[in-house]
């Protein structure tokens, strides 16, 4: 029996008992084809790919979109090798994206093992709560970061390819707000006041920087 029907056979309490044991092993996001990655966020078991996964995997499209569009520009006028750049960067900044996906199923599967044991020790629990926000917080950046590539070649790129700009921007700005969303249910679970603080009015700020810059790449063209 592969994995798939077993996790779609499986109750969530039956599999959090096998997760725990260790029986059950996660995988690497990147492995995975499309529809699997799909067929597994659709399942109801968990620990498993959620929202988090699913915005840094949206963010991965969207450095790919603008490596892509760069590419193309690069080919149509060789002369634009200033991009080559922005090239480079978003090739490693779709896999550390995808890394991120990985990393916030890996989190939450931290949480749930640290659940177990919270009453006995709940520094444990704190402590993967704070890592799986802290995943979070990465995708709000990685996908500011994005945004701050695309406001920067976009007046210089093909103009076929606007449209693909334009699509890299929403995606960007929705990955980063879904993040955002999951950090500050997060921060509802947790008790250290000064982490809760410092991480809320970076999450809002590095989301505010978001939303201006996407109605700044958007204003700057008709697409």
């Amino acid at each position: 029996m592969n994995m798939s029907n077993l996790f779609g056979e499986l109750k969530f309490l039956k599999f959090r008992q096998l997760f725990l044991k260790g029986v059950i092993h996660l995988y690497s996001i990147d492995n995975l084809t499309v529809n699997e990655y799909l067929e597994k966020l659709a399942e109801p078991n968990f620990p498993g790919p959620a929202s988090g996964s699913a915005a840094a995997t949206i963010a991965a499209m969207a450095a790919a979109l603008l490596e892509m569009s760069c590419e193309v520009t690069v080919k149509k006028d060789e002369q634009q090798s200033n991009l080559i750049e922005t090239i480079k960067d978003m090739k490693e900044m779709r896999k550390h994206c995808l890394f991120l996906a990985t990393e916030d199923m890996r989190a939450y599967a931290e949480v749930v093992r640290a659940m177990k044991a919270k009453k006995e020790s709940p520094e444990k629990y704190e402590e993967a709560m704070k890592n799986a926000t802290d995943t979070l917080v990465a995708i709000v950046k990685d996908s500011h970061s994005i945004l701050t590539q695309i406001e920067k070649v976009i007046k210089t790129c093909f103009i076929k390819i606007w449209g693909d700009l334009a699509g890299s921007t929403y995606m960007a700005e929705a990955a980063a707000a879904a993040a955002k969303q999951g950090v500050e249910i997060n921060l509802r679970l947790l008790h250290d006041e000064r982490y809760k603080e410092e991480v809320q009015n970076l999450v809002l700020e590095s989301y505010r920087n978001c939303a201006e810059t996407k109605d700044r790449i958007i204003a700057t063209r008709t697409f």
